[in-house]
């Protein structure tokens, strides 16, 4: 029985009693509203990891269903999601969805609230590269300033008319020049770059993974495959800019890189832990085993490393299933961390759907089809219990960026990778000449809130 199949009967079992149930005493809209509440409210007393904090507040005290769920979560999340774009989100995760086509990083000048924005990455074939490349500056949007407010424009679908900046000493001033570029449907492909290095006796390949989503598990396959016909002896996986996904190719990642006599088919990777109630029904019943536990799965590419280690690129935007890849593969072999501290977020989501009671079964509420919740449901481990803190991770060998150095990503003079290939090779990283994007003057970057990090999460979506 796969996962969603599984959740839908035990949602079934415990929740009948409370499920909601259709009104026709209310205008359609208060009906539907309450409706959509009452399945927030009976899906979380279920299953959300901190059901033991909701607070008693009736479904129908609420119209908007938006805030409702908000004000029922705990004090200790930041990351559960309700959304009423079912499709998009989902077209989102799976990297189908209508984007520009890029990643960016956010400053704000320190004698303003004006804000500026700089390319980090452009997927092949998108919008965005036919105009913009990494270290590309914005600083006017529809030939208007900006400001924190504003910078969710930056990627909402539409069109926009960006105004470029340029680096004038430590300053950042416009340059006059204008890009506009249009959002379009596309399939943004998460193996984003993949390289070849040799160092000596060492052949290295280098991947940069934006994105963990099945829908792409056929291009690790493909560069996997290119890297063993390669012979390579070393990986560097660059997870600096990845922000999660589902689980199943979090899963895969990690079945293709841990070392083949360890990765067997159906061996344990990791353990996930439930709210009280959940997990002694889970632990009582066999059928409940893949709640609890994941397994190696089958990949057709696992590297089988000579060296057996693996070289990760992280930072503050390396979240969730990056972090649980990197968890899980500490405990089969050799990981060697090079950036900065990772985000922090060890902690499972599901996707729910709503339903309603109907001659006593939960019937999908087609009414509702446009709404999805993904309330915390799980913490996730590898086999040895790590990590047990919400401490993001920090690397043995720190780096820090520098976006404004015009290196583009897999160039082996980027920092990070220059590093790792150094750290591989024995020898000493050449410096290169730049500023660190934490340290100006004239403004600050912005951290990245959980808002800004569209994919910061493990879903499971089946």
């Amino acid at each position: 029985m796969n996962t969603s199949k599984i959740l839908f009967s035990l949602f079934l079992v415990l929740s009948l009693l409370v499920s909601c149930e259709k009104d026709n005493n209310h205008s359609e809209d208060d009906e539907l509203a309450t409706r959509m509440n009452q399945f927030i409210q009976s899906n979380l007393s279920t299953f959300y990891l901190w059901y033991d904090e909701i607070p008693n507040i009736k479904p129908e005290s609420k119209k908007d269903p938006k805030e409702y769920f908000k004000v029922l979560l705990s004090s200790k999340d930041k990351w559960s999601l309700i959304t009423d774009d079912a499709n998009g989100l989902l077209e989102e995760m799976a990297g189908t969805g209508e984007t520009y086509g890029y990643g960016l990083a956010y400053g704000r000048f320190k004698d303003s609230d004006k804000c500026f924005a700089i390319v980090q990455y452009v997927y092949p074939g998108s919008p965005a590269a036919e105009k913009l490349k990494r270290g590309d500056i914005i600083v006017e949007l529809n030939s208007q300033s900006f400001t924190e407010s504003d910078l969710s424009k930056l990627t909402n679908p539409g069109t926009l008319h960006l105004g470029m900046g340029k680096q004038e000493g430590d300053a950042i001033a416009p340059s006059g020049k204008t890009v506009t570029i249009t959002s379009r449907k596309m399939d943004a492909d998460p193996v984003l770059i993949t390289k070849l290095f040799e160092r000596g006796n060492h052949k290295i390949g280098y991947l940069m993974y934006t994105n963990f989503t099945k829908t792409f598990n056929t291009s690790i396959v493909k560069a996997f495959n290119e890297f063993k016909e390669a012979g390579i002896t070393d990986l560097v996986l660059d997870l600096r800019y990845n922000h999660g996904g589902d689980d199943d190719a979090s899963t895969f990642l990690c079945s293709a890189i841990v070392p083949k006599e360890k990765a067997v088919v159906g061996t344990l990777l990791s353990k996930e832990t439930w709210n009280s109630p959940c997990q002694e029904i889970f632990e009582s019943d066999s059928q409940y085993e893949n709640l609890l536990n994941r397994f190696f799965v089958e990949t057709n590419c696992n590297l089988d490393l000579p060296s057996q280690k693996v070289y990760i690129l992280t930072s503050g935007e390396t979240v969730s299933a990056s972090e649980y890849t990197i968890a899980c593969l500490k405990a089969f072999m050799d990981v060697e961390l090079v950036g900065t501290k990772t985000y922090g977020k060890y902690v499972t989501m599901y996707a729910f759907s709503p339903q309603y009671e109907e001659n006593g079964k939960l019937v999908a509420d087609k009414e509702l089809a446009n709404w999805l919740i993904f309330p915390v449901c799980s913490r996730f481990t590898n086999i040895d219990g790590y990590p047990n803190s919400l401490e993001g991770m920090t690397p043995q060998h720190e780096v820090k960026e520098d976006l404004f150095n015009g290196i583009q990503l897999g160039d082996e003079n980027e920092p990070l990778l220059a590093e790792a290939l150094a750290l591989i090779s024995g020898t000493r990283r050449m410096q290169v000449k730049g500023r660190s994007i934490e340290t100006s003057p004239v403004f600050n970057m912005l951290p990245k809130s959980f808002n800004d990090i569209k994919s910061n999460r493990i879903i499971h979506v089946k």
